[in-house]
C-alpha cells in the first residue's frame, strides 16, 4: 500500500519528505534557469519542468501545515487548499494555475498558445522563485 504523502504521521518521515520535495523543486529551478533562454528547448519542457517545482513546493507547504491533500496536479487546486485553511497567498500566486496544463496535457500534446496568450519562459522562472521564497518563508516563519 502506497502511503499518501499528505498524511505521513510519523513527523521525521513528514520532516523528510517536505526536505525532499523542496530540494526537488531546486533541482527544477536550476534546471530551468541553465535552459531559459535555451530553444533548443521546447516550452512543453520548460512549462512542464516550472509546473513541477511549483506543484512540489505547494505539497511541502502543505505537508508541514498538517493539510491532507489528494493527488492532483492543479495548481490552483493547491493554492486554494492554502486559502481555505488560512495560509495568507500573495495575491501574484494566484495566477500559477496556467502551469496547471504542462503537467499532463502539454507534456503529450503540443502547445499552441493563442495569440493573446505568449507563454514567458522569464515569467515562468520568476513565479518559481515566487513560490520558492514564499514557502521557504512560511516554513521558517510559521504562526
Amino acid at each position: 500500500m502506497k502511503v499518501r504523502w499528505s498524511i505521513v504521521s510519523d513527523t521525521d518521515a513528514r520532516n523528510e519528505l517536505i526536505c525532499t520535495l523542496i530540494r526537488k523543486a531546486e533541482e527544477d529551478m536550476v534546471l530551468l534557469e541553465k535552459i531559459v533562454d535555451d530553444e533548443d528547448i521546447s516550452s512543453e519542457i520548460f512549462g512542464f519542468h516550472s509546473q513541477q517545482a511549483i506543484e512540489k513546493l505547494l505539497k511541502a507547504l502543505l505537508m508541514f501545515k498538517i493539510i491532507p491533500f489528494r493527488h492532483t496536479h492543479d495548481l490552483g487546486e493547491l493554492i486554494d487548499l492554502c486559502s481555505e485553511h488560512e495560509i495568507e497567498v500573495p495575491d501574484e500566486l494566484y495566477n500559477i494555475d496556467d502551469l496547471t496544463p504542462f503537467a499532463v496535457e502539454y507534456r503529450y500534446d503540443v502547445f499552441t498558445p493563442s495569440n493573446k496568450e505568449v507563454f514567458s519562459r522569464h515569467g515562468a522562472l520568476e513565479r518559481v522563485k515566487e513560490v520558492h521564497r514564499w514557502v521557504q518563508f512560511q516554513i521558517k516563519h510559521p504562526i
